[in-house]
């Protein structure tokens, strides 16, 4: 008789123990849900605007045929957005414009054999980005700077690799126009 009422109790111990567990669990899990509850996926707001116009990038710096690919590229990003549209021609609710102002070339390491020949290149480009409202006639964003990096490791010339590196940095500075765009401001 003893040997079952110790028994019992140990399944009631357990049981309690189970019980205050799921709870617990349970009280975690509801705190969650409601916690994520308000939570949507995208930009919070709505864009002031519908419909972008994208002229060509203006290039003022040494960066060599940037122009076209950078503007492909920004154009490519901002067709992934859901809120707007690309126009081909002016008639837009807004204009993009970009302009690479600097593109600088500067020693990242050098060769262990001879420290004056470059192992690798740091890349580096910036350039300015306007946005121009065209139904007010004032600018969402003025002048503001973007930069962006990337190392080009010499193998094969210093042309090559920078002609390898140099998709990798633009893609880089229509990420960062792009994102500055689509925010919500």
């Amino acid at each position: 008789m003893h040997k079952i009422l110790t028994f019992q109790l140990a399944l009631n111990n357990i049981m309690q123990r189970r019980s205050i567990s799921a709870f617990v669990l349970l009280t975690l899990l509801a705190g969650l849900i409601a916690g994520c509850s308000h939570y949507r996926l995208g930009e919070p707001g709505e864009l002031p605007f519908k419909t972008v116009y994208v002229p060509p990038v203006k290039n003022s710096s040494f960066a060599p045929q940037v122009q076209a690919m950078l503007t492909q590229q920004i154009i490519a990003q901002l067709q992934e957005q859901q809120a707007i549209k690309i126009v081909s021609s002016p008639p837009s609710d807004v204009t993009l414009y970009v302009k690479v102002t600097n593109y600088d070339r500067d020693v990242a390491s050098t060769q262990a054999s001879d420290t004056f020949l470059a192992e690798s290149f740091n890349l580096i480009m910036e350039a300015e980005v306007t946005l121009a409202d065209n139904r007010t006639s004032k600018n969402l964003i003025s002048n503001r700077s973007v930069s962006a990096s990337q190392q080009a490791f010499i193998t094969g010339g210093f042309q090559p690799s920078e002609y390898q590196a140099m998709p990798v940095l633009t893609e880089d500075v229509a990420n960062k126009v792009t994102n500055m765009v689509t925010s919500v401001w």
